[in-house]
């Protein structure tokens, strides 16, 4: 089987935060050496300016077969796939360097939303079947993950590439929970070794997977 070029993308912590695990994640995807699978792994800054152009000279740069990014999701207790992009920037606190815009685009030229383009439905019976909690999220939020999450799937549809594009959101890993204040104290997490298995898992599925599952979603 030929190898499939995918590019693995994580986000540098939050300036309020001391930690954001998609970044061990990147590094724990690249030590397993995934068969048939080239993998590509960026670490993304909070900064709302970047995004874009990053995701667009990654793209030109390493002509990926598959993109996924990661994100937190403080609060979530489970692996969420996403299956919607907005082309909304509705920041509801700032970045990394004091951007908060609202109700903007980040696309002026592009569509309302996008469908990811993984096999989102397949990704989580994978996961599920391997005793990994997951489920089908319909809305990568309106922050920098939903920002990533649109600029690849525009971008792969504006220069016509064959690239299929997603997003996944992890939680918080237990360490982090045990040493938060009120109220993330008692926020849901998840072992790092548990989320680098669902994103090893997740990365198989979707270069396999050609199509999606049709089932009922786990998920609203």
């Amino acid at each position: 089987m030929t190898s499939k070029r995918v590019v693995l993308t994580g986000y540098e912590p939050w300036a309020h935060a001391n930690s954001n695990p998609t970044l061990d994640l990147l590094d724990r995807a690249k030590e397993r050496n995934l068969p048939n699978i080239e993998l590509f792994t960026i670490p993304v800054p909070i900064e709302d300016g970047q995004i874009s152009a990053i995701v667009d000279n990654a793209l030109k740069e390493y002509m990926p077969e598959v993109w996924v990014s990661l994100g937190l999701y403080p609060g979530l207790s489970v692996i969420g796939i996403e299956r919607t992009a907005a082309n909304v920037r509705d920041f509801p606190v700032a970045d990394n360097v004091g951007s908060q815009p609202f109700d903007e685009p980040i696309f002026s030229e592009g569509p309302y939303a996008y469908k990811a383009t993984l096999p989102v439905k397949a990704i989580v019976k994978t996961l599920t079947s391997h005793s990994i909690p997951a489920k089908v999220s319909n809305s990568a939020s309106t922050y920098l993950c939903n920002q990533i999450m649109y600029s690849a799937l525009h971008l792969i549809v504006k220069n016509n590439m064959k690239c299929r594009a997603g997003f996944i959101h992890v939680p918080y890993t237990p360490e982090y929970v045990a040493g938060a204040s009120y109220p993330e104290h008692e926020y849901p997490s998840m072992s790092l070794d548990m989320m680098a298995d669902a994103v090893c898992l997740a990365l198989a599925t979707a270069t396999e997977c050609d199509e999606d599952i049709q089932a009922p979603p786990k998920g609203y």
